[in-house]
């Protein structure tokens, strides 16, 4: 795989050394890396490494220079034919702007907040993915900039844990004896130099208590100078000089081992932490105090740079100084808790991995050998349903990347960039019909799409797209498709013949499958299978506490999550369900949490939260169900997706059928262990009961596991039979192995 990664400067910083740390990474792991840049200090260690190097100037905003630079990066990339070109500051990503994908995919990194005019916003160019440091930096691009959540993925910085480590254990005696070591280290421009300031500001209060105290400022920038005139006044009104300016300093480990208690932000603070020192989180966008167990998932949700936080004061910082200073315990365990919390959750192995296995993602196979067509309700607002097919890609990616597939989606121009496939307008007859000539094969499926109870025109357009298919002599296949509720006579016959001629039919749960066998279809044709949605990638462990955050939630309460849908016809359930939700919640001391898994949702959801005296949340991606449910102490659905995704996240959850003819919540619920609401409870007490049972339970459903595990597998030898038959192309009868 030959990388190019793009960035402007290459002088001492964070964003600099997380590029060159991943530089290093990636050839580790057998990638062709280049490094385009305008040189600097890291760019020429990178290059006596080994690393090749192209120097353009790209740090300009001067229009004409911007396209002289841009013809010349064309013709570099015509020369070498990168797999993947990386971008790290937003010049060069904006110069790989309409390049075409046969120069290589793109990925830009976002490093750090940045204002942004209107144009300039506009003018902004993200890739074909994104990457995020942290997720309010992910927040950020989805508000600000509209780029879809389905192409960001968080990768935190990584700390090269092998260069940043402790020092040998010194000599006891020395050690006590030694004077008490306080640093800040950082780029000392005028938007992150505070922290030194306020150290200034608080050297003369420490000193009268702690005498031989020592504090290191170093860093370098345009601030630089005023901070060292600074450090020098307060010097000359001290007894002793405690304020030591350094500037840039080469051996970084070196210095951090020399300290004690280091303040400041973002990849300076990791770095001492993983050194050993007891770190105090001060930056200008935020003061969050000391890094220990309790404040590093909030400290991860900034990248380590507070933003969100209250502003820092030289009052703050100065008691959680002393407090550290005073208490060789408590700074030894701080110390403790920030080495674990960096070796086991930022290492640079990890960021490196997690970064290639992106660039996988991303490069797709030279020579696709056939062409899958998928057709359902995706890009219709159902998060559900998109679920089923960010699951099925998933699944392709793993197993058969020489397959090409298509979608018929709802907003073919997003989906597109969502899901990252080509995509058609499932009720655009022209685009449809140039789908299926794409194709080889027709997958309908993922959901109840063959139903008559809420619309006879959604029966007839399912049918019509297997019809259509077939009459372009396509093979056809139901996958993971649920069956029902059909009325009618002539329903369950025009049902039975469309699919007595597909060539394949899975289904995701047993009564979808008897139902099927009572209306006469071939039982040969018939296979039981799970919804893919269970494959769906887990979204990190940080983006639920984010959710909240972002939505003026505290992470620090608990929380129930419900999900609520429609009733036509059973208007007494959303009334009972309430009341009894806001009984449970105030026993309980839980705060209930509306969210919505379909548009038509919203004002449902919306109405639930001010009549139960809850709070919303609406979700931007389907990777959020999983990381919001994860983080409550239990779920109430009326949605199958919200009791699957519930189960994946390890989420007691309550099943709850909106509707009597509908048996998927109870056929999932039932397999996995999870309880459902029988049909004849229709009093608020019954349901109290019943919810009062579900929050009790001292641990999951032992079944939950191996049920979950169990339905992964009949996905897995679903997609193997569905494959081998379509496109073995009669080499041989027997499906080829398909395994995650």
């Amino acid at each position: 795989m030959k990388i190019l990664l793009l960035t402007d400067r290459m002088e001492n910083g964070g964003a600099e050394t997380h590029i060159a740390q991943l530089a290093r990474g990636l050839r580790a792991l057998g990638a062709s890396v280049t490094l385009l840049s305008a040189g600097g200090a890291l760019a020429d260690a990178l290059e006596q490494e080994g690393i090749p190097q192209i120097r353009l100037p790209l740090c300009t905003h001067n229009p004409l220079r911007l396209m002289a630079l841009r013809r010349a990066l064309r013709r570099i990339l015509l020369q070498e034919r990168f797999d993947v070109l990386h971008a790290h500051a937003r010049i060069p990503a904006l110069l790989l702007r309409g390049l075409s994908p046969a120069k290589g995919k793109t990925a830009v990194t976002v490093h750090a907040h940045f204002r942004a005019s209107p144009l300039l916003k506009r003018l902004c160019y993200w890739g074909d993915r994104s990457i995020a440091v942290c997720e309010d930096l992910r927040d950020d691009l989805c508000r600000r900039y509209r780029v879809p959540a389905e192409r960001i993925t968080v990768i935190p910085n990584g700390i090269n844990c092998q260069r940043f480590s402790p020092a040998p254990s010194p000599d006891e005696s020395a050690y006590l004896h030694r004077p008490l070591r306080v640093a800040f280290a950082s780029r000392m421009d005028g938007d992150c130099c505070l922290g030194a300031e306020l150290l200034c500001a608080a050297a003369s209060l420490l000193q009268r208590r702690f005498p031989d105290l020592q504090i290191t400022l170093a860093g370098g920038g345009n601030a630089w100078g005023r901070i060292r005139d600074l450090a020098g006044q307060v010097n000359r009104t001290l007894p002793a000089p405690i304020l030591q300016t350094v500037g840039w300093v080469e051996d970084m480990p070196a210095l951090l081992r020399e300290q004690d208690i280091f303040v400041g932000v973002s990849r300076a603070a990791m770095e001492a932490a993983a050194v050993g020192c007891a770190v105090i989180l001060c930056g200008n966008e935020g003061y969050l105090g000391i890094l220990d167990h309790a404040a590093a998932e909030q400290a991860a949700q900034s990248n380590f740079c507070c933003r969100g936080m209250p502003l820092p004061k030289v009052e703050a910082l100065t008691r959680d100084l002393l407090l550290l200073l005073s208490r060789p315990d408590l700074r030894q365990e701080a110390a403790r808790q920030g080495q674990e919390l960096i070796r086991s959750h930022f290492g640079a192995d990890q960021m490196c991995l997690q970064t290639y296995a992106l660039y996988q993602k991303l490069i797709p196979p030279p020579a696709p050998t056939a062409t899958l067509l998928v057709g359902g309700y995706f890009g219709c607002g159902n998060m559900g349903d998109d679920a089923i097919l960010l699951g099925f890609l998933e699944m392709m990616r793993l197993s058969t990347p020489q397959i090409r597939v298509l979608a018929l989606t709802g907003h073919p121009r997003r989906d597109r960039r969502r899901f990252g496939i080509p995509c058609y307008g499932r009720k655009n007859p022209i685009s449809l019909c140039y789908a299926l000539s794409r194709a080889d094969a027709f997958l309908c499926g993922g959901g109840s799409l063959l139903q008559n109870g809420t619309s006879q025109r959604s029966l007839s357009y399912y049918l019509t797209l297997l019809g259509l298919a077939r009459s372009k002599k396509r093979p056809t296949v139901l996958y993971s498709a649920g069956i029902g509720p059909l009325y009618g006579s002539s329903a369950h016959a025009k049902v039975a013949r469309a699919l007595n001629r597909c060539a394949y039919i899975s289904l995701r749960d047993p009564t979808s499958l008897r139902t099927l066998r009572c209306m006469g279809v071939d039982a040969g044709l018939l296979h039981l299978g799970g919804d893919p949605a269970l494959l769906m990638p887990s979204p990190p462990v940080t983006r639920g506490r984010a959710l909240l955050e972002s939505h003026g939630l505290s992470a620090e309460k608990e929380y129930l999550a419900v999900i609520l849908r429609e009733v036509p016809g059973n208007a007494y359930l959303p009334d009972n369900l309430l009341l009894a939700l806001r009984t449970v919640c105030r026993r309980h001391g839980l705060i209930p949490l509306f969210t919505a898994l379909d548009r038509a949702d919203r004002d449902l959801a919306r109405r639930g939260a001010q009549d139960a005296r809850g709070e919303l949340i609406l979700l931007r991606e389907p990777a959020d169900i999983t990381a919001l449910l994860r983080i409550c102490r239990a779920t109430v659905t009326l949605r199958l997706h919200g009791l699957i995704l519930s189960s994946v996240a390890g989420t007691p959850a309550l099943g709850i059928s909106p509707h009597p003819g509908e048996s998927k919540i109870s056929a999932f619920a039932a397999a996995v262990g999870q309880p459902t609401l029988p049909p004849d409870t229709d009093s608020a007490a019954e349901l109290v009961e019943i919810l009062e049972e579900l929050l009790q339970q001292p641990s999951l459903p032992p079944l939950l596991a191996t049920a979950l595990a169990d339905q992964r597998k009949k996905i897995w030898k679903d997609l193997a039979n569905i494959l081998g038959m379509i496109y073995n192309k009669g080499e041989s009868s027997t499906p080829r192995r398909v395994s995650p």
